[in-house]
Protein backbone atom coordinates (compact mmCIF):
# COMPACT_ATOMS: atom_id res chain seq x y z
CA UNK A 1 0.00 0.00 0.00
CA UNK A 2 1.81 3.81 -1.12
CA UNK A 3 2.42 5.74 1.64
CA UNK A 4 -0.25 8.53 0.15
CA UNK A 5 -3.10 5.56 0.42
CA UNK A 6 -2.46 5.10 3.99
CA UNK A 7 -3.19 8.62 4.50
CA UNK A 8 -6.13 8.81 2.94
CA UNK A 9 -7.04 5.41 5.06
CA UNK A 10 -6.49 7.47 8.00
CA UNK A 11 -7.89 10.30 6.99
CA UNK A 12 -11.74 8.93 6.36
CA UNK A 13 -11.30 6.94 9.98
CA UNK A 14 -10.55 10.50 11.63
CA UNK A 15 -13.52 11.91 9.97
CA UNK A 16 -15.88 9.17 11.37
CA UNK A 17 -14.49 8.70 14.84
CA UNK A 18 -14.26 12.95 15.16
CA UNK A 19 -18.29 13.05 14.05
CA UNK A 20 -19.08 10.32 16.49
CA UNK A 21 -16.98 12.01 19.36
CA UNK A 22 -18.81 15.40 18.17
CA UNK A 23 -22.56 13.52 18.82
CA UNK A 24 -21.50 12.07 21.92
CA UNK A 25 -19.96 15.12 23.64
CA UNK A 26 -22.82 17.31 22.52
CA UNK A 27 -25.02 14.82 24.08
CA UNK A 28 -23.25 15.70 27.37
CA UNK A 29 -23.66 19.56 26.99
CA UNK A 30 -26.41 21.05 29.18
CA UNK A 31 -29.95 20.76 27.53
CA UNK A 32 -29.90 25.13 26.91
CA UNK A 33 -27.46 24.56 24.94
CA UNK A 34 -28.23 21.63 23.06
CA UNK A 35 -31.80 23.56 22.64
CA UNK A 36 -29.45 26.44 21.01
CA UNK A 37 -27.76 24.20 18.51
CA UNK A 38 -30.73 23.03 17.09
CA UNK A 39 -32.37 24.07 13.69
CA UNK A 40 -35.52 25.72 13.82
CA UNK A 41 -37.60 26.77 10.61
CA UNK A 42 -38.63 29.68 11.49
CA UNK A 43 -34.96 31.27 12.08
CA UNK A 44 -32.63 31.49 9.32
CA UNK A 45 -29.47 30.79 11.34
CA UNK A 46 -26.98 29.12 9.13
CA UNK A 47 -24.85 28.24 11.95
CA UNK A 48 -27.44 26.30 13.81
CA UNK A 49 -28.35 24.15 10.17
CA UNK A 50 -25.07 22.99 10.56
CA UNK A 51 -24.48 22.34 14.52
CA UNK A 52 -28.24 20.60 14.44
CA UNK A 53 -26.67 17.31 12.45
CA UNK A 54 -24.39 16.73 15.53
CA UNK A 55 -27.51 17.22 18.48
CA UNK A 56 -29.94 14.43 19.13
CA UNK A 57 -33.56 14.43 20.66
CA UNK A 58 -32.17 11.32 23.22
CA UNK A 59 -29.52 8.65 24.03
CA UNK A 60 -31.85 6.15 22.14
CA UNK A 61 -31.68 8.90 19.21
CA UNK A 62 -28.26 9.37 19.16
CA UNK A 63 -27.61 5.10 19.47
CA UNK A 64 -29.69 4.40 16.68
CA UNK A 65 -27.40 7.11 14.21
CA UNK A 66 -23.81 6.45 15.53
CA UNK A 67 -24.63 2.51 15.06
CA UNK A 68 -25.64 3.54 11.65
CA UNK A 69 -23.35 5.51 10.93
CA UNK A 70 -20.23 3.90 12.13
CA UNK A 71 -21.70 0.23 10.46
CA UNK A 72 -22.52 1.81 7.18
CA UNK A 73 -19.35 3.93 6.69
CA UNK A 74 -17.74 1.11 7.44
CA UNK A 75 -19.61 -1.09 4.65
CA UNK A 76 -19.05 2.04 2.08
CA UNK A 77 -15.47 1.90 2.77
CA UNK A 78 -14.91 -1.05 2.30
CA UNK A 79 -16.48 -1.13 -1.51
CA UNK A 80 -14.46 2.03 -2.43
CA UNK A 81 -11.32 0.87 -1.28
CA UNK A 82 -11.63 -2.54 -3.22
CA UNK A 83 -12.50 -0.71 -6.20
CA UNK A 84 -9.57 1.88 -5.24
CA UNK A 85 -11.80 5.13 -4.55
CA UNK A 86 -10.45 6.19 -1.39
CA UNK A 87 -9.45 9.75 -2.27
CA UNK A 88 -13.49 9.53 -4.09
CA UNK A 89 -14.78 8.58 -1.14
CA UNK A 90 -12.88 11.23 1.06
CA UNK A 91 -14.32 14.19 -1.01
CA UNK A 92 -17.89 12.35 -0.85
CA UNK A 93 -17.67 11.72 2.61
CA UNK A 94 -16.59 15.07 3.62
CA UNK A 95 -19.12 17.03 1.25
CA UNK A 96 -21.90 14.83 2.76
CA UNK A 97 -20.88 16.53 6.34
CA UNK A 98 -20.47 19.70 5.34
CA UNK A 99 -22.69 20.46 2.16
CA UNK A 100 -26.01 18.13 3.39
CA UNK A 101 -26.98 20.01 6.35
CA UNK A 102 -27.34 23.34 4.34
CA UNK A 103 -29.10 21.29 1.75
CA UNK A 104 -31.66 19.54 3.99
CA UNK A 105 -32.23 22.55 6.51
CA UNK A 106 -32.53 24.92 3.76
CA UNK A 107 -34.99 22.57 2.02
CA UNK A 108 -37.10 21.71 4.94
CA UNK A 109 -37.45 25.58 6.40
CA UNK A 110 -39.02 26.22 2.74
CA UNK A 111 -41.48 23.52 3.64
CA UNK A 112 -42.04 24.42 7.10
CA UNK A 113 -43.03 27.72 6.19
CA UNK A 114 -44.83 27.74 2.79
CA UNK A 115 -46.36 24.02 2.70
CA UNK A 116 -46.73 23.10 6.71
CA UNK A 117 -46.63 27.03 7.83
CA UNK A 118 -45.99 26.07 10.82
CA UNK A 119 -42.85 26.39 13.07
CA UNK A 120 -40.54 23.12 12.96
CA UNK A 121 -36.95 22.06 14.91
CA UNK A 122 -34.86 19.79 12.90
CA UNK A 123 -31.35 17.62 14.60
CA UNK A 124 -30.02 14.72 14.26
CA UNK A 125 -27.39 12.90 12.11
CA UNK A 126 -30.08 10.83 10.08
CA UNK A 127 -29.79 12.93 6.95
CA UNK A 128 -25.75 12.39 6.68
CA UNK A 129 -26.60 8.28 7.62
CA UNK A 130 -29.00 8.60 4.87
CA UNK A 131 -26.27 10.02 2.31
CA UNK A 132 -24.13 7.77 3.04
CA UNK A 133 -26.86 4.83 2.45
CA UNK A 134 -27.15 6.63 -0.78
CA UNK A 135 -23.58 6.44 -1.98
CA UNK A 136 -23.96 2.32 -2.09
CA UNK A 137 -25.83 2.84 -5.20
CA UNK A 138 -22.87 4.76 -7.34
CA UNK A 139 -20.18 2.52 -5.33
CA UNK A 140 -22.05 -0.83 -6.37
CA UNK A 141 -21.97 0.34 -10.17
CA UNK A 142 -18.23 1.13 -9.74
CA UNK A 143 -17.58 -2.42 -8.23
CA UNK A 144 -19.26 -4.33 -10.23
CA UNK A 145 -18.12 -2.35 -13.70
CA UNK A 146 -15.76 -5.46 -14.36
CA UNK A 147 -19.09 -7.30 -15.02
CA UNK A 148 -20.19 -5.09 -17.89
CA UNK A 149 -19.11 -4.71 -21.42
CA UNK A 150 -19.79 -1.41 -21.89
CA UNK A 151 -21.01 1.56 -20.08
CA UNK A 152 -24.25 1.62 -21.48
CA UNK A 153 -24.58 -1.65 -19.09
CA UNK A 154 -23.46 0.59 -16.08
CA UNK A 155 -25.88 2.99 -17.03
CA UNK A 156 -28.83 1.01 -17.31
CA UNK A 157 -27.91 -0.85 -13.52
CA UNK A 158 -27.22 2.32 -11.75
CA UNK A 159 -30.83 3.63 -13.26
CA UNK A 160 -32.29 0.80 -12.76
CA UNK A 161 -31.10 0.85 -8.64
CA UNK A 162 -32.44 4.86 -8.79
CA UNK A 163 -35.94 3.58 -10.00
CA UNK A 164 -35.76 0.24 -7.35
CA UNK A 165 -34.67 2.83 -4.65
CA UNK A 166 -38.23 4.71 -5.72
CA UNK A 167 -40.31 1.23 -5.55
CA UNK A 168 -38.38 1.09 -1.98
CA UNK A 169 -39.56 3.91 -0.74
CA UNK A 170 -42.89 4.37 -2.06
CA UNK A 171 -43.94 0.97 -1.04
CA UNK A 172 -45.20 1.45 2.57
CA UNK A 173 -47.50 3.99 1.37
CA UNK A 174 -49.35 2.08 -1.42
CA UNK A 175 -52.42 1.69 0.43
CA UNK A 176 -52.77 5.02 1.79
CA UNK A 177 -53.80 6.03 -2.09
CA UNK A 178 -53.84 5.60 -5.88
CA UNK A 179 -51.03 8.22 -6.39
CA UNK A 180 -48.42 5.94 -3.76
CA UNK A 181 -49.52 2.69 -5.47
CA UNK A 182 -49.15 3.85 -9.29
CA UNK A 183 -45.78 5.55 -8.05
CA UNK A 184 -44.58 2.21 -7.00
CA UNK A 185 -45.77 0.08 -9.64
CA UNK A 186 -44.18 2.51 -12.47
CA UNK A 187 -40.82 2.84 -10.57
CA UNK A 188 -40.61 -1.21 -9.73
CA UNK A 189 -41.64 -1.84 -13.38
CA UNK A 190 -38.79 0.40 -15.21
CA UNK A 191 -36.40 -0.70 -12.25
CA UNK A 192 -37.08 -4.31 -13.18
CA UNK A 193 -36.96 -3.86 -16.54
CA UNK A 194 -33.63 -1.78 -16.77
CA UNK A 195 -32.42 -4.69 -14.78
CA UNK A 196 -33.03 -7.27 -16.54
CA UNK A 197 -30.83 -6.27 -19.78
CA UNK A 198 -28.19 -6.36 -16.99
CA UNK A 199 -28.96 -9.50 -16.14
CA UNK A 200 -28.06 -11.76 -18.20
CA UNK A 201 -24.52 -9.76 -19.26
CA UNK A 202 -24.07 -10.40 -15.46
CA UNK A 203 -24.83 -14.19 -15.31
CA UNK A 204 -22.72 -15.04 -18.27
CA UNK A 205 -19.68 -12.67 -16.89
CA UNK A 206 -19.94 -14.33 -13.52
CA UNK A 207 -19.83 -18.07 -15.24
CA UNK A 208 -16.21 -16.92 -16.96
CA UNK A 209 -13.99 -17.49 -13.60
CA UNK A 210 -14.20 -17.45 -10.10
CA UNK A 211 -13.06 -13.42 -9.32
CA UNK A 212 -15.83 -12.23 -11.57
CA UNK A 213 -18.44 -14.82 -9.75
CA UNK A 214 -17.06 -13.66 -6.66
CA UNK A 215 -17.60 -10.31 -7.49
CA UNK A 216 -21.47 -10.58 -8.76
CA UNK A 217 -21.90 -12.87 -5.17
CA UNK A 218 -20.61 -9.81 -3.16
CA UNK A 219 -22.87 -7.35 -5.53
CA UNK A 220 -25.81 -9.42 -5.06
CA UNK A 221 -25.42 -9.16 -0.96
CA UNK A 222 -25.02 -5.32 -1.10
CA UNK A 223 -28.31 -4.91 -2.74
CA UNK A 224 -29.70 -6.70 -0.51
CA UNK A 225 -28.11 -5.21 2.28
CA UNK A 226 -28.81 -1.48 0.58
CA UNK A 227 -32.73 -2.26 0.29
CA UNK A 228 -32.53 -3.58 3.75
CA UNK A 229 -31.46 -0.37 5.27
CA UNK A 230 -33.37 1.59 2.64
CA UNK A 231 -36.11 0.07 4.10
CA UNK A 232 -35.93 0.65 8.09
CA UNK A 233 -35.91 4.28 6.83
CA UNK A 234 -39.61 4.59 5.89
CA UNK A 235 -42.06 4.73 6.56
CA UNK A 236 -43.37 8.33 7.59
CA UNK A 237 -44.81 7.04 11.19
CA UNK A 238 -41.35 5.49 12.99
CA UNK A 239 -41.87 7.37 16.34
CA UNK A 240 -38.40 7.21 18.93
CA UNK A 241 -38.57 7.43 22.32
CA UNK A 242 -40.63 10.44 24.29
CA UNK A 243 -42.88 10.71 21.27
CA UNK A 244 -40.11 12.22 18.95
CA UNK A 245 -41.38 11.92 15.38
CA UNK A 246 -38.34 10.82 12.87
CA UNK A 247 -38.38 13.56 9.87
CA UNK A 248 -38.41 11.08 7.02
CA UNK A 249 -37.87 13.93 4.72
CA UNK A 250 -34.52 13.89 5.60
CA UNK A 251 -33.76 10.39 4.47
CA UNK A 252 -35.19 11.27 1.11
CA UNK A 253 -32.86 14.55 0.70
CA UNK A 254 -30.26 11.93 1.72
CA UNK A 255 -30.82 9.04 -0.03
CA UNK A 256 -31.09 11.20 -3.25
CA UNK A 257 -28.43 13.53 -2.21
CA UNK A 258 -26.07 10.66 -2.08
CA UNK A 259 -26.82 8.79 -4.86
CA UNK A 260 -27.03 11.52 -7.36
CA UNK A 261 -23.49 13.04 -6.08
CA UNK A 262 -21.93 9.91 -5.89
CA UNK A 263 -21.96 9.13 -9.35
CA UNK A 264 -19.78 12.60 -9.77
CA UNK A 265 -17.54 12.44 -6.48
CA UNK A 266 -16.91 8.70 -7.03
CA UNK A 267 -16.31 9.44 -10.85
CA UNK A 268 -18.97 6.19 -11.50
CA UNK A 269 -18.21 7.07 -15.21
CA UNK A 270 -14.69 7.84 -17.12
CA UNK A 271 -14.45 11.62 -17.62
CA UNK A 272 -14.84 11.71 -21.05
CA UNK A 273 -18.06 10.34 -20.62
Amino acid sequence: MKANEKTIDFIIIAVFIFVSVLCIFISFLPTEMQEALKARTDTWNLATFFTSTFVHANFNHLLGNLTSFISFGVFIYIINRISNRRKQLLISLLLIIALLPFIYNISFALIANFVIKRSLVSCGLSTVVAGLIGLTVPSLCIFVRDLFQSERSTLYFLTSLMFLTGSAIAFPYISSGLYNLVVFIATCSVGLALLSKVGKEVLNSAKRNLHMKKIATIAFTVVLVYFTFLMSLFPSDIIISQGNAVNIFAHYVGIFYGIISGIYTLNVFQNNH
